[in-house]
């Protein structure tokens, strides 16, 4: 009798025991979806400033046209050709 009490003992501490790591998975899940979602949003905002930082210095180098050295410009003229492009599929897509 006494040895059936110890396994319910047992059973009942197995079960709190799984009930509390179930949580904790839970707890994890969460924390990793949170840090996933802060990973594509840092991934966003670098896109993002990559694009600004192309953006500037295309403009840098049309305002500075006669003071920029050739290899400027043609890295400036390809930015722009690239701008045209990304504003032309962009249109595309729109009218589909």
């Amino acid at each position: 009798m006494e040895s059936l009490e110890q396994l319910e003992q047992y059973l009942s501490q197995l079960l709190n025991e799984h009930q509390e790591l179930m949580q904790q998975i839970d707890a994890l899940k969460e924390e990793n979806k949170r840090q996933h979602d802060q990973i594509l949003q840092a991934h966003a905002d670098l896109h993002h400033l990559k694009q600004e930082h192309n953006n500037l210095l295309t403009a840098h180098t049309i305002l500075l046209a006669n003071e920029a050295s050739e290899e400027n410009r043609a890295k400036a003229k390809q930015r722009i050709t690239n701008i045209i492009l990304q504003v032309d599929k962009a249109i595309e897509a729109l009218t589909q």
